[in-house]
């Protein structure tokens, strides 16, 4: 009597073991987010919500972007121009430091070339393939406009 409930006790004990080892909270430590943007990543797309009609996008994409790129690396964040070189009215910064922040599941980015800017990118989709992010523009703080970014690398 006394062996079989010693038995049904360690039973129960190497259960919950188990469980509570299997239920652990994984965790992730963003490392895998990082090593996801580790990438040259093209521009294929930029829109914003069309005016008088949010819910619809406009393109704000323009034809000498088609070979721009953004580059994350352990260093730093470079935006380079491809062979077809843009006006600097969309992005005014081309260099500087990025952090992925989980808590918000956004990058950060601090410019420092050519003159030094923060701005957040909200992490829309992020994988092997395909990131898309949101941000708002705040050059004119009177017309703020939020901005759907898509790359792929």
């Amino acid at each position: 009597m006394i062996k079989n409930n010693i038995l049904k006790f360690a039973a129960i004990v190497f259960t919950a073991g188990v469980v509570l080892t299997s239920c652990e909270k994984d965790d992730d430590n963003g490392s895998d987010k990082v090593s996801k943007l580790k990438y040259n990543w093209k521009i294929t797309h930029i829109t914003t919500p069309k005016v008088g009609q949010p819910a619809t996008d406009s393109s704000v994409f323009k034809a000498c972007m088609n070979d721009d790129i953004i580059q994350f690396s352990n260093t730093g964040f470079d935006f380079k121009d491809g062979a077809t070189v843009c006006d600097s009215t969309i992005f005014k910064y081309s260099k500087g430091s990025w952090a992925y922040k989980l808590s918000t599941d956004s990058i950060q980015l601090s410019a420092t070339s050519p003159a030094a800017k923060y701005t957040s990118w909200k992490v829309v989709t992020l994988n092997d393939s395909i990131l898309q992010v949101k941000y708002t523009d705040s050059t004119n703080p009177a017309n703020k406009i939020s901005k759907t970014i898509s790359f792929k690398h």
